[in-house]
């Protein structure tokens, strides 16, 4: 609620890049900045960066960021006299909100009545309705409703979203009755776990609408205006992952109509603070969707077109101020790109581990709570960065933000960056309106990153420069840090070569194994190393890249690459970062008289003796995964047992001892990154033991079923 005095200690009851995004705009205005942290996130770049911390213990969010006693005594700890929320975790909660102004603190954000008012999703839609908002049919699903009933009132498609939040969390797109009752306990399931309320809903599912929401704002003196709309249709899981500013193929009566029914919804609660109305848009038609009564994820683009600081503008109103005239219209075009920490080769998992390399082109904006040496954990969201690019037109800002995206530093974990260029760059994003179905519609995207024929020319000069480098150092004898010593290297009078084989994977370059092999590199100019790179067609019918590097080459100093036809001269000039991984400074490539300069990193794997390989240059990066010549090291659970991909807790055990299940079957259900994930049987069988019980924390590689052979197979 408003305050009259101005805020002097704000404690920031939030995690990540939105703690570290309100304390740089309190800063600017002098107030002391208390961060809350958990105990994994002790080291994060938002505690160390803030005035003071406050420990709240824990590691999921239950046990910390939500635990509104812990978070109330770290501000009388810290003698904070206002709490902003951000987003997520307690910002929508209206009792949290209650006790925050009980205690006599500040609370930045809306009134607890109007948080209240649209928690609930259903009694929201009723509200908005007296209104004039129109709505999409829905139902409600109480403790006696008969789910199969409602399912057929809604009809199908249907969704089924958690009444008490969202941002993906507890929805289900059930298409037809046989999945529904499965489909709302599992919704129910990931709604507890997320928001502690498992109360689901039902609503039609509209597949070809656009997801457009408006920027709503309100202050304690009854004033309510919009700061216009954004675009939040691609989204992949119900997730946002590409918003834009304004939004684009909209009619002016469409834009207006939306920008009205979002102050009248607002204006129905006596909202105060910064609220996002959304709502779903077919054609001409539009429907209310919900209200998320804080400041969204993706506020950085409206803040781009139109000059304001969303954060300056909720303290300045928690202060009792009134709100100043927004623009008449938005300047430019703004696009956002949010990044997960995911593998694509495995239906998106959660990618954990910790961050060796993070950085970007400065003129984009870049919201994120990592840095290098940050390390990526299975109790919080994936989301590593907010990357934003502001120009003048649409077409403009797509086209920056995508070569920003390509040429930026990720190294440690696997993203989507890949998909999301391939999103920015594709005719379908530049010249159609999008849909929430844009991602199933046009699977080819995320495909859509360059193979190891493309990428060959200049990044596979560059790798095996390095690469070949170390193992010829390695044959004479000195040490390298640039192979691993599990290898086995083989030196002839004519040099040391690599061998590096491999199939194109979805989302990187490709995943290569890699050995040293005997090679027959030509005689070493005196003045220069030279390491030849030759190409051939494997009977499998894949490319064989042969590099070969001649004795000769020890203790030389080159600094450039050639190619001609299939053979590559490399010279490279090697050095050494401070995180201890060898890195290449500078490796100039010179393909058919193109020169680029590309930067290479060499990191320890995570199996004994293998590599991770980045190849980074203004216009795209490669990565592989080296393994040494014995091979990589097996997964946890081999061909007997199944086993988690990725860190998380046990939600459900689907099979018992004795149990015959069939390949592709569901075993378990995790929940890592506040998304649920099912543990399948590898293959046909029957359950010999059940390793793992509800509510147990499960490792990486971790068996958590063992299968034999069903007898006769």
């Amino acid at each position: 609620m408003a305050g009259t005095e101005p805020i002097r200690r704000l404690l920031i009851a939030n995690r990540g890049e939105i703690a570290r995004r309100i304390a740089r705009t309190a800063r600017a205005r002098g107030i002391v900045c208390v961060a809350v942290y958990s105990d994994p996130d002790a080291d994060a770049p938002f505690v160390r960066e803030a005035d003071l911390a406050v420990a709240l213990g824990g590691r999921t969010s239950a046990e910390s960021y939500l635990d509104a006693g812990r978070v109330l005594a770290a501000a009388r700890l810290a003698e904070c006299d206002a709490v902003h929320p951000g987003y997520g975790f307690l910002s929508e909660s209206a009792a949290f909100a209650e006790q925050v102004i009980a205690a006599g603190l500040t609370w930045v954000g809306p009134p607890p009545a109007a948080i209240a008012a649209m928690a609930e999703k259903v009694p929201a839609k009723r509200l908005v309705a007296a209104a004039g908002v129109p709505l999409v049919p829905g139902a409600e699903l109480d403790e006696g409703t008969d789910v199969a009933a409602a399912g057929a009132e809604v009809g199908y498609p249907l969704m089924i979203k958690a009444s008490a939040g969202g941002g993906g969390k507890g929805m289900r797109v059930v298409t037809g009755p046989g999945d529904l009752a499965d489909a709302v306990a599992a919704a129910r399931r990931e709604s507890a776990a997320s928001f502690g309320d498992g109360t689901v809903f039902l609503e039609r599912y509209l597949p070809e609408a656009r997801h457009i929401e408006v920027q709503v704002f309100g202050d304690a003196h009854g004033r309510v205006e919009h700061l216009f709309e954004r675009e939040c249709s691609i989204q992949r899981r119900h997730q946002k992952v590409v918003e834009e500013a304004p939004a684009p193929f909209l009619t002016a009566a469409v834009r207006t109509g939306l920008h009205d029914a979002a102050v009248a919804a607002a204006r129905a609660v006596d909202y105060v603070g910064a609220g996002t109305v959304e709502f779903l848009v077919a054609g001409d038609d539009y429907y209310f969707l919900e209200m998320n009564t804080r400041l969204q994820v993706e506020h950085p683009v409206t803040e781009a077109v139109t000059g304001i600081d969303l954060v300056a503008w909720q303290l300045d109103v928690a202060e009792g101020k009134r709100l100043p005239d927004p623009p008449a219209e938005p300047v430019g075009h703004a696009i956002e790109a949010r990044l997960y920490a995911e593998d694509a080769r495995h239906d998106d998992l959660p990618s954990t581990g910790v961050v060796t390399a993070f950085g970007f082109d400065p003129e984009l904006r870049v919201d994120t709570g990592v840095v290098a040496g940050s390390e990526v954990t299975p109790f919080y969201d994936p989301m590593l960065a907010k990357v934003i690019a502001h120009a003048p037109d649409r077409r403009a800002a797509a086209a920056v933000l995508a070569r920003g995206l390509r040429s930026g530093q990720i190294h440690g974990v696997l993203t989507n960056r890949d998909l999301l260029v391939a999103v920015l760059e594709s005719p379908q994003f530049r010249d159609e309106p999008t849909t929430t179905a844009f991602l199933q519609r046009h699977r080819h995207l995320r495909d859509a990153a360059p193979g190891v024929e493309v990428a060959a020319a200049h990044a596979l000069a560059a790798a095996a420069a390095v690469l070949a480098l170390g193992a010829s150092a390695d044959a004479a004898g000195g040490a390298s840090a640039s192979v691993p010593t599990a290898w086995r290297n083989v030196q002839r009078p004519d040099g040391v070569g690599i061998e590096l084989t491999g199939e194109q994977a979805a989302d990187l370059a490709a995943n290569l194994a890699l050995a040293v092999v005997p090679g027959g590199a030509e005689a070493a100019p005196s003045a220069t190393a030279r390491i030849q790179v030759r190409r051939r067609i494997g009977r499998d019918g894949a490319p064989r890249w042969g590099f070969a590097a001649p004795s000769g080459a020890v203790g030389r100093a080159p600094d450039s690459v050639s190619w001609s036809g299939d053979s590559v001269v490399c010279r490279v000039r090697p050095g050494r970062d401070a995180s201890g991984a060898r890195r290449v400074e500078v490796v100039v490539t010179d393909v058919d008289g193109l020169t680029r300069r590309t930067d290479v990193a060499l990191y320890r794997g995570s199996d004994p003796g293998s590599l991770d390989v980045y190849v980074d240059d203004a216009l795209e990066h490669t990565f592989w995964q080296v393994a040494p010549q014995t091979g990589a090291v097996a997964a946890a659970g081999g061909g007997d047992g199944a086993a988690v991909p990725v860190p998380g807790t046990v939600t459900a055990v689907l099979v018992e001892p004795g149990a015959a299940v069939v390949s592709g079957q569901p075993l378990v259900l995790i929940e890592a990154m506040k998304m649920e994930h099912k543990i399948v049987a590898g293959g046909d069988g029957v359950v010999a033991e059940v390793l793992v019980v509800p509510g147990q924390s499960v490792e990486a590689h971790e068996v958590v079923v063992r299968m034999v052979e069903q007898e006769g197979q």
